[in-house]
């Protein structure tokens, strides 16, 4: 099986091996070295998704350092009365290499293998467009928005905020 090693920007180097005997493209990995997903992602509860259809109701394993944000983004999009613009969840742990839009081979470990990401709407025809209305929230509480590389359904965490606070009222003074 192939091992790959990976500076991440926010956990650091990271040692991993594929299931399969070459690089596939989306392939699962195993984490060999320098993270350990069972003491790091573990399971979040977001009332906001119990009734969204993939999310498993509500309950979604995430970095254990972005609970509280991925708590406060859904709870600012109820706040905000944009929950309407998400139908579906297509999950958030799984430990895999990165699946490019354009199809191509990565050898580097996808965001969701970190618990550090969701994808909400995917299954809308056009990779979670549809999601758009609901992204300033997500860019406002630390996330990254998978629209910068055509991935429009995908969010990540592109920093820790330990405390995040509501950006609800900031964000609907900007939409009025």
């Amino acid at each position: 099986m192939p091992i790959g090693t990976y500076n991440h920007p926010l956990l650091g180097e990271v040692t991993f091996r594929t299931r399969q005997p070459i690089w596939v493209r989306g392939d699962h990995i195993t984490f060999i070295d320098g993270f350990d997903p069972a003491t790091e992602v573990t399971e979040v509860t977001i009332p906001q998704l119990r009734n969204i259809p993939g999310s498993n109701r509500g309950k979604l394993g995430f970095h254990r350092k972005a609970h509280a944000q991925i708590q406060m983004v859904f709870a600012d999009i109820e706040r905000l009365d944009l929950m309407r613009f998400v139908r579906t969840c297509a999950g958030s742990f799984n430990a895999r290499l990165r699946k490019p839009t354009s199809g191509a081979l990565s050898k580097l470990p996808s965001n969701h293998s970190f618990g550090l990401a969701i994808d909400l709407n995917a299954d809308d025809g056009s990779l979670g467009d549809s999601v758009a209305p609901v992204a300033p929230v997500f860019e406002a509480l630390g996330f990254k928005w998978g629209k910068d590389f055509n991935d429009p359904m995908h969010f990540e965490v592109d920093e820790f905020i330990e405390d995040p606070e509501s950006v609800s009222a900031h964000l609907a003074a900007i939409m009025r």
